[in-house]
């Protein structure tokens, strides 16, 4: 009986130390960190053109969704479901035009809309609502050349990018929906047709977290 067990744990171990052996072969080939190093708010280098960005810079999904949807219904894209959360793809490929566009919405007729935010614009945009109170955090400094890739047709290079959060916090305590806010890698450019803009590369949805978002960015940095 005691034998039986023996050789029971002994092949266990055998096992469990061949595992090991493999994986520390891969290891170097994927160096996926235990605990990733996330930057703190008072460490995160930002660059000078972002740091008076305003709310209304970061164009993100209404709780509603009419006005993105009702945006990407002007430029005929039918795969909404990707381009709602992957919208830099279809900048320079569908949506050639980076002008705000008018478009119909539930709650407002001729109402001109754009993902694209012209900074010289978007930050004069400061609206002070009683009920709603709108904020930013960048969170981390994303790779331009991440940047580039999530902006394959623009036909310009990214200048710099970040992780953002953006919200939308009731101050009467009304329903916001599941969460208030959405993270998303955003982009600077400058365009031919709107000069430097803040331009929304991919938004990550609503359940996934601050570390889904580093998760991402993270792998793909290792890609590249």
């Amino acid at each position: 009986m005691f034998s039986f067990l023996y050789n029971k744990i002994y092949k266990k171990v055998i096992l469990i130390l061949l595992a090991l052996f493999i994986c520390l072969q891969f290891i170097d080939k994927v160096p996926y960190p235990l605990i990733l190093d996330i930057p703190k708010s008072d460490e995160i280098k930002i660059a000078d053109e972002w740091k008076n960005l305003t709310h209304s810079c970061f164009k993100v999904e209404s709780l509603s969704g009419n006005s993105l949807a009702d945006y990407s219904g002007y430029f005929n894209i039918h795969d909404y479901e990707n381009f709602r959360y992957n919208p830099g793809l279809y900048f320079g490929d569908k949506i050639k035009d980076f002008k705000e566009k008018r478009i119909l919405t539930q709650y407002y007729d001729n109402y001109n809309y754009s993902l694209i935010q012209p900074i010289d614009k978007c930050v004069e945009k400061v609206i002070e609502d009683e009920t709603w109170e709108d904020r930013i955090y960048i969170l981390s400094r994303v790779n331009v050349h991440i940047c580039n890739t999530h902006a394959p047709h623009i036909q310009t290079k990214c200048i710099s990018s970040y992780l953002v959060k953006s919200c939308s916090f009731s101050k009467t305590g009304s329903m916001t929906g599941i969460n208030p806010c959405t993270i998303g890698i955003f982009g600077l450019f400058d365009l031919k047709e709107v000069g430097l803009s803040i331009v929304p590369l991919k938004y990550f949805k609503f359940f996934e977290d601050e570390n889904d978002a580093f998760n991402y960015i993270w792998f793909e940095e290792f890609k590249s």
